[in-house]
């Protein structure tokens, strides 16, 4: 009987995260945030070939992209620059990594926290989304799933800004 409930679970569980936004309370200091083209990017990752093809991909697609090597620092670059995004690798955030996304999650223009991890599941990504992150990515990154990510994660942020209006 257990093999049937955990299946249907599932099934609800998929269906559900793709059809729902991924986070409910995303209320933000709203007045400072751009809508201009240019994606704010900072990142956490220890791996140099991911730097690289963030590095060639924010080229390409005229992002400013930004690299921290600790957590403190990328909190105070995400300040100060309203990234749109973080990328946190895992493996930076060491064991805690779920303290770190909610800390991110909490500043005051809500960044878009994106794990980059090597294990991805749907128990992940839910424990992500539940601790305030945007979306989880599997390492090696791949161009295709990077590039998506970022801008559906921007433009989740930057419609956060706008005044949802209820039709009367």
């Amino acid at each position: 009987m257990w093999p049937a409930i955990d299946s249907l679970f599932s099934r609800v569980f998929w269906f559900v995260r793709k059809r729902i936004p991924v986070s409910f309370r995303r209320q933000a200091n709203l007045g400072k945030r751009a809508s201009t083209g240019v994606i704010v990017i900072v990142g956490i990752m220890l791996d140099e070939e991911d730097r690289r093809l963030l590095t060639g991909l924010g080229s390409r697609n005229q992002w400013k992209l930004c690299f921290a090597n600790s957590i403190d620092e990328a909190q105070a670059l995400s300040r100060s620059l309203q990234a749109a995004a973080i990328l946190c690798d895992r493996d930076a955030a060491g064991g805690n990594w779920g303290s770190v996304v909610e800390r991110f999650a909490s500043s005051s223009h809500r960044p878009c926290v994106l794990l980059v991890s090597r294990v991805v599941d749907d128990y992940l990504w839910n424990e992500v989304v539940r601790h305030g992150g945007y979306d989880v990515l599997s390492k090696p990154l791949r161009e295709q799933d990077l590039v998506r990510s970022i801008k559906l994660a921007w433009l989740y942020w930057n419609s956060a800004a706008r005044p949802t209006v209820l039709p009367a």
